[in-house]
């Protein structure tokens, strides 16, 4: 799998010179890049539901709603032939190409095709539960 470095576009609006600048917006910048959509409009978005169902929009809750409203659907973790569940860098071969939503332990990701798009490479993961459109199923 390739990875490319990207900030989802976080970098046009705020700061990314220190590692500290980088915590805390996986969901945003994940999300930004899958829906091919500006980051700042993302986190507006998620912030007016995260307003609204009183969660923070880093919540799993919160970035469910927004994807379900988007029409993504939710999907358990693929597993490979042994039934166990599958690293970030294996994604791919399972899933075949789209655009994908991955969720690790307390990260979420984008997967485009056969590239990690992320601030870090997190392939070494375990891919959990993941998120795609709708027509993908």
């Amino acid at each position: 799998m390739k990875f490319k470095k990207t900030y989802g576009g976080r970098e046009k609006y705020a700061t990314i010179k220190y590692k500290k600048d980088l915590v805390g917006d996986c969901v945003m910048r994940a999300i930004a890049i899958a829906l091919n959509q500006d980051y700042k409009q993302t986190f507006i978005e998620l912030s007016k539901l995260s307003v609204e169902m009183l969660t923070p929009p880093n919540q799993r809750k919160c970035y469910e709603a927004y994807l379900k409203s988007k029409g993504w659907i939710k999907h358990k973790p693929l597993r490979d032939t042994n039934n166990k569940k599958l690293r970030v860098y294996d994604f791919h071969k399972y899933s075949g190409d789209g655009i994908f939503l991955v969720h690790t332990t307390k990260h979420l990701t984008c997967i485009i095709n056969d590239t990690l798009w992320d601030s870090w490479n997190c392939q070494n993961w375990c891919a959990n539960s993941f998120y795609a459109p709708d027509w993908w199923a």
